[in-house]
């Protein structure tokens, strides 16, 4: 749950009278402790207030930190960057013939962008380089491996470009417990912070003086 003064903001002030950002990242634990700041012009000609809180996780899994200011703060059990840990992990495999590679790129990289916007980059490259450029010279292949939420997704552009395809191989996320593979917990949450994501069991707030 984000501290009280922080979900009261959109009542009194538009996202021009305040700013949120990290300040400091602990990573010595194997729980992430990390600082931020809520700044704020409480009366016109007068000093920025000043708010700050400690956050503990518990049960980290991921992060990207940035130190960005923002406006954008939010907690949830429900996005899709949590999909690699709570849902079913598969293969996504396609077979015919692509008429069109660079529109199937493109219908991927728009559905990723959509889910993800600017948290999780897209990795599935057409380019030269890689093996994805010649790989739809044959009728069948893998496309991708991950979340199933996500490859039906992508099950979805192959369809849309002629082609079909299966999603096998289903099996649970897991997690290292320190002393074996274990199934994911899938009550984790997401910490959202402008460009910063991280991923946990729990979030604790605690002000600072």
């Amino acid at each position: 749950m984000l501290p009280k003064e922080i979900i009261d903001i959109p009542e009194g002030y538009t996202e021009d009278d305040y700013n949120l950002y990290i300040t400091s990242v602990d990573y010595s634990t194997n729980d992430l402790v990390f600082d931020i700041t809520l700044e704020m012009d409480w009366f016109i000609d007068k000093e920025d207030i000043f708010k700050q809180w400690k956050v503990r996780t518990t049960g980290h899994r991921k992060n990207h930190i940035s130190f960005d200011r923002t406006a954008f703060i939010a907690i949830t059990n429900d996005h899709p960057l949590l999909w690699e840990f709570t849902d079913l992990q598969c293969e996504l495999y396609f077979s015919g013939q692509c008429k069109d590679p660079a529109m199937l790129f493109y219908h991927l990289y728009l559905t990723h962008k959509s889910l993800f916007k600017i948290y999780q980059p897209f990795n599935i490259s057409f380019g030269d380089d890689t093996n994805t450029s010649t790989r739809f010279q044959y009728t069948n292949g893998l496309l991708a491996e991950g979340p199933k939420k996500l490859l039906t997704k992508y099950a979805d552009c192959l369809k849309q470009n002629g082609l079909d395809y299966s999603i096998i191989g289903e099996r649970p996320a897991t997690c290292w417990d320190g002393k074996q593979f274990v199934n994911e917990n899938k009550n984790l949450k997401v910490f959202l912070l402008g460009d910063t994501y991280i991923i946990a069991e729990d979030f604790l707030f605690t002000a600072k003086e």
